[in-house]
């Protein structure tokens, strides 16, 4: 599938343009377990007699940003909208998910254990929304990035014996993206991270004094990825060392063409 290239989902659920599913319940453990779903766009009319339903296409599942303790999934079409329309117009479906925040009962662990569950249940919608369970990226921007990372390369939270039939699906994404590298690198990522895990695109233009979102944090992941014989791509874009995506390319386009890379077909 080529970079922004159309694709054909659209299914019963939604009106012809493809509006989004809005708070749609992934778990009832807590009440910021809710996501938003974008089918990928369609050049083609479902009100047409001769429409025929496309096969099930990647998903690129987003986590928002905000220090684990503030944020919200809709930052997601209210800040970084081309990155939603890239992606729908590369036949991807997108999700935008909220999770809990830190609290006295909610640690960082505890946290991604729900991102984890949302994952999963995104897998279990795989008939109704028309979506590859196989080819799933997770991305997000600092802290989402973390949390995108720790899906990635944390053990499969899948449990093959439990009576719930989510809980029974992956909650491993095949490709992960991380925008704006935060602290917090080795503690979610660098200590789980093991040869022939998740391909990770990483994108930070981060200043060198940069406080939350260090440069080095970055380079340390692209670093351990090249150790471990992961495919990494590592960009920025001028403020810091990271190399600058060449010949007037544009980032998103390369992260998308990066994902289409590894998630095949």
């Amino acid at each position: 599938m080529a970079p922004f290239l159309c694709g054909l989902i659209i299914s019963s659920h939604f009106a012809p343009g493809g509006e989004p599913e809005r708070d749609v319940k992934s778990d009832t453990k807590h009440p910021r377990n809710v996501l938003d779903f974008w089918p990928a766009l369609s050049e083609a009319d479902s009100d047409q007699p001769d429409f025929q339903q496309p096969e099930p296409g990647p998903v690129f599942i987003w986590f928002h940003g905000g220090g684990f303790q503030g944020g919200d999934k809709s930052q997601l079409e209210k800040n970084r909208a081309t990155m939603l329309q890239a992606y729908r117009n590369s036949g991807y479906a997108v999700v935008s998910c909220n999770y809990p925040f830190l609290s006295d009962e909610i640690d960082y662990l505890e946290i991604a254990r729900h991102c984890a569950r949302a994952v999963q249940f995104v897998r279990s919608k795989s008939k109704d929304w028309n979506i590859d369970p196989k080819r799933i990226c997770c991305g997000g921007v600092s802290a989402g990035a973390l949390i995108s990372e720790f899906l990635g390369y944390h053990d499969d939270f899948a449990d093959p014996t439990a009576t719930d039939s989510i809980r029974r699906q992956s909650s491993r994404p095949r490709v992960v993206v991380s925008i704006m590298q935060p602290r917090g690198t080795k503690e979610f990522a660098l200590r789980f991270m093991d040869r022939g895990e998740a391909p990770i695109f990483i994108y930070s233009n981060a200043s060198p004094n940069d406080r939350i979102h260090p440069p080095w944090a970055a380079i340390s992941i692209r670093d351990k990825a090249r150790e471990l014989e992961i495919p990494c791509v590592a960009l920025g874009g001028g403020r810091n060392q990271l190399p600058q995506p060449k010949n007037g390319a544009n980032w998103l386009n390369l992260q998308i063409e990066f994902c289409e890379k590894h998630l095949g077909q």
